[in-house]
C-alpha cells in the first residue's frame, strides 16, 4: 500500500511540473486561456488518490502527514487563484475536500501509548497552527471591511455626511470579496491539518467546539461563494456572511485562549 501512494503522489508531482511547463508556454505565446488545466487536475486526483491510499497505513505516518501537507498546499492555491480569476461554485469541491480529509482522518485517529506524539511528527501542528493565525488574519480583513461597506451602505442611504469619511463603496466590496476568498482557501488548509493535530493531540477531539465552529465558518464561507458564483447573493448579502464568518473566528479564537488557561 506505501508503494502505491509514493507511485501515485510521484505521478502528481509529475503532473503540477507539466502543468507548470504547459501554462508557462501558453503565458509565453500570450494566450489569454491558461493552458495546462487538464494536467493540473489530473494530477491533484493522483495526489488525492495518493493521499487516500497513506491514510489507511498507520505504519506510514509521517510520509501521510507530508503528502496531507502538501496537497492541502496545492488545493488552496488552486482555489483561491480560480475562484479569483473567474468564480465557479464547481471550485468549492476543493473546501469540501478539506473538510472530507478532517473527518476521516479524526475518524482513523489512533494516538499513540503514553498520549504524547513523536517528535518528529509535531511538525504538521505547527503547520496547522501557523494557518489557524493566517486564517484568523484573513477572516478579520474579511470582516472588517464588510461590516464598514454595510455601515457605509447605510449612512449613503440615510444621505448622511459622515458617510463621505470611510471608504468608497467598490473598494470595500473587493476588499471583503476578495479577503472572504484568502481566507476559505487558507481555512481549507486549516481542515485539512486539523486531522492530523486530532490524531496527536491529547485534548482535541473531532466533537471539541473549536472543530464545530471552523467547520461551520467553512461551510457558511462556501455557502456565500457558491450562492455569489452562481448570482443568488448579492452584495450586502455577501457582507453579512463575511460578519458572520468573522464572528465564528472570534468565537474560536476565544474558546482557544480560554481553553488554554482553564
Amino acid at each position: 500500500m506505501h508503494m502505491l501512494a509514493v507511485v501515485l503522489v510521484a505521478a502528481a508531482g509529475v503532473g503540477y511540473v507539466l502543468a507548470a511547463g504547459l501554462r508557462w508556454r501558453a503565458l509565453g505565446r500570450g494566450e489569454t486561456v491558461a493552458g495546462g488545466g487538464w494536467a493540473l487536475w489530473s494530477a491533484l486526483a493522483l495526489h488525492s488518490a495518493g493521499l487516500t491510499v497513506s491514510l489507511v497505513d498507520p505504519a506510514q505516518r509521517a510520509f501521510a502527514y507530508g503528502a496531507l501537507a502538501a496537497w492541502a498546499a496545492v488545493a488552496a492555491l488552486v482555489f483561491l487563484r480560480r475562484y479569483l480569476a473567474m468564480p465557479s461554485a464547481w471550485l468549492l469541491v476543493l473546501p469540501a475536500g478539506g473538510m472530507a480529509l478532517l473527518l476521516a482522518m479524526a475518524g482513523l485517529a489512533s494516538r499513540p501509548p503514553g498520549g504524547e506524539a513523536p517528535t518528529e511528527h509535531r511538525w504538521i501542528v505547527g503547520v496547522h497552527l501557523a494557518f489557524v493565525v493566517a486564517y484568523l488574519a484573513a477572516a478579520l480583513v474579511a470582516g472588517s471591511s464588510a461590516l464598514a461597506y454595510l455601515v457605509a451602505a447605510r449612512l449613503l442611504k440615510l444621505a448622511r455626511f459622515s458617510a463621505l469619511k470611510l471608504p468608497q463603496l467598490p473598494a470595500l466590496e473587493r476588499l471583503y470579496e476578495r479577503a472572504l476568498v484568502v481566507a476559505t482557501a487558507l481555512l481549507l488548509v486549516v481542515l485539512a491539518t486539523g486531522g492530523a493535530a486530532i490524531q496527536l493531540s491529547t485534548r482535541l477531539s473531532l466533537g471539541d467546539p473549536l472543530v464545530t465552529l471552523a467547520v461551520a465558518a467553512m461551510v457558511l464561507n462556501c455557502l456565500a461563494l457558491g450562492l455569489r458564483a452562481a448570482d443568488r447573493l448579492g452584495r450586502r448579502g455577501l457582507a453579512l456572511a463575511a460578519v458572520g464568518s468573522l464572528i465564528l473566528a472570534v468565537l474560536s479564537a476565544l474558546k482557544q485562549v480560554l481553553g488554554s488557561h482553564a
